[in-house]
């Protein structure tokens, strides 16, 4: 009877395997400009299930160039060239403190300048926003930026992320 059940559950657990969801993914590029300026690029690709892409850090590397001597300056999204073309969706940029530098009051669940920020044909762009200020504002890196999209559905969507900071 042991055998049967362990034989059981050792299904069970292959068959869950089989439907679980792929993830989707950013690869991340940067590039430096006279001045200071950093600019980040993540390309995305959404999940060909659902179209959703894990949470995203900046990778240590940039995040050690950046802190404590750059500033978010802008955000922007846009379809990747030849991709599959994304529908529209929030993006937040959250910091160590968990707050959303685009300016969800609720730190990552209800957008604010970040709503809708990607768009099936356009690039659009928007400046960190701070909810309390109610007014744009320009961060200090001072740690870990994450980024979130959400309402993303479209299978497989390719877009890109571009974060520009400057000194």
């Amino acid at each position: 009877m042991k055998k049967l059940i362990m034989s059981i559950l050792a299904v069970m657990l292959m068959a869950s395997n089989l439907w679980a969801l792929t993830p989707g993914s950013c690869v991340e590029s940067v590039g430096s400009y006279t001045g200071g300026a950093v600019v980040v690029k993540l390309e995305c690709a959404g999940s060909p299930d659902d179209g959703a892409i894990p949470n995203t850090d900046i990778s240590t590397p940039v995040i050690a160039i950046l802190e404590g001597t750059h500033y978010l300056y802008t955000v922007s999204a846009y379809p990747t060239s030849g991709g599959t073309a994304p529908d529209a969706a929030d993006v937040f940029i959250i910091d160590e403190n968990g707050e959303d530098l685009l300016g969800s009051a609720d730190g990552g669940t209800t957008p604010q300048n970040g709503a809708n920020l990607i768009h099936a044909t356009l690039k659009k762009t928007t400046f960190p926003y701070s909810t309390y200020l109610s007014q744009a504002y320009f961060p200090m890196v001072t740690g870990t930026l994450t980024l979130e999209v959400l309402n993303q559905a479209t299978h497989s969507a390719d877009y890109t992320i571009e974060l520009v900071f400057v000194r």
